[in-house]
């Protein structure tokens, strides 16, 4: 959901002709994702990771979900009170941890690549920030976002995107090797 929220955040700028936030965002998302990609693959492709940590890459979920949704919220509240300011972003905040204290809870990343995830988020969404004038212009077109977000939602997500085992194919095609390195610390 984050990658089309993301596409849907940067048309949306473009539409208000918010044309710096608009660069900074797709600069700023798309370098955290790029981050979080290249983590995963040196790792399957090459066992190159953190030393002393049981790291195989930042969590994409969470670098993900902290950059966008920390980025929507501090875009809302530009204009807001020192107070609302911090009351939104300290709910995004707690809501972007639980994102990634449900990739705890499933098992499929370890405290080191969470952490690290949020990291590389919230400092895609810092980055962001900065774009950001004083003054916000007035926001248009809120029927845009909104009916993509319903068109999203209405998809299902009954399917999970095939992200990893894409990574895990392209691991392979750039390193030759014919299977890929695994996580063998347990979580």
């Amino acid at each position: 959901m984050t990658i089309p929220g993301a596409c849907i955040l940067a048309l949306w700028l473009g539409i208000n002709r918010m044309w710096r936030p608009m660069l900074a965002w797709l600069f700023a998302f798309g370098g955290a994702m790029m981050i979080v990609v290249i983590s995963k693959l040196l790792f399957m492709g090459w066992n190159i990771t953190l030393p002393m940590l049981n790291f195989t890459g930042f969590s994409g979920h969470t670098a993900s979900s902290s950059a966008l949704y920390l980025s929507i919220a501090l875009l809302l509240t530009q204009d807001s009170s020192r107070l609302r300011r911090a009351v939104v972003l300290t709910l995004t905040a707690v809501l972007v941890t639980a994102v990634g204290l449900s990739r705890l809870m499933i098992k499929v990343h370890s405290e080191s690549e969470v952490l690290l995830g949020l990291l590389v988020g919230a400092t895609a969404a810092w980055a962001f920030g900065l774009s950001l004038r004083q003054s916000a212009p007035p926001l248009r077109h809120l029927l845009l976002p909104l009916g993509l977000a319903v068109a999203l939602m209405m998809t299902g997500f009954d399917k999970p995107a095939p992200t990893q085992s894409f990574l895990q194919e392209l691991a392979k095609n750039l390193s030759g090797r014919t299977e890929v390195y695994m996580r063998h610390e347990p979580l």
